[in-house]
């Protein structure tokens, strides 16, 4: 009897990993599909090759010349300036999927929304560090023992702070230069 529950399990996960559903194989709108994955940034060879396991399945073989016209479209949208400042600032990695002349401009976008991305999480890393030295320095509040150890993480807390002001001043001036770029585009 457990074994029903576990069987329905792994065929949801594996369905949830299809890059395509049974009825989208079945419906063969290609185009549709192949903007879709452009629009997305995805790798085209990888995902079309994803799509033709997935339909293998109920014997549907994928219009590859459908796709790609919809794959190019969707590039399109995906490799902008813009988008590559939002990927960025996700902080996701560019998969070489942008056609040469709009790469570099999506690279632009894509490195200074990266910038932002990193510095964003320098400064999360400071503030736990800074956190978790503090409740480290309140459990150590009146002890005589602990006092070399308080001292010390009160030096480091000081150091630590000083670092997030520089932090934050650099997020401001990526801040400041992501507007600059917006308001370019």
């Amino acid at each position: 009897m457990r074994t029903l529950p576990l069987a329905l399990a792994a065929l949801a996960l594996l369905s949830a990993c299809a890059s395509v559903s049974r009825e989208e194989c079945l419906a063969g709108d290609w185009v549709s599909i192949g903007q879709r994955d452009g629009a997305a940034g995805r790798v085209g060879a990888v995902q079309f090759e994803r799509h033709v396991t997935a339909c293998a399945k109920v014997d549907v073989t994928p219009d590859r010349a459908a796709w790609a016209q919809g794959y190019e479209a969707g590039l399109r949208q995906y490799c902008t300036p813009l988008s590559g400042l939002r990927e960025g600032e996700a902080g996701n990695r560019y998969r070489d999927t942008c056609p040469a002349a709009s790469e570099a401009g999506f690279l632009r976008g894509h490195e200074l929304g990266l910038a932002a991305h990193r510095q964003r999480q320098r400064i999360s890393e400071i503030e736990r560090e800074i956190n978790a030295l503090t409740r480290r320095n309140a459990a150590l509040a009146g002890q005589e023992e602990g006092r070399a150890e308080w001292q010390a993480n009160q030096s480091q807390i000081l150091s630590l702070r000083l670092d997030l002001g520089f932090a934050r001043a650099e997020l401001s001036r990526i801040e400041r230069e992501i507007r600059a770029f917006r308001a370019a585009q």
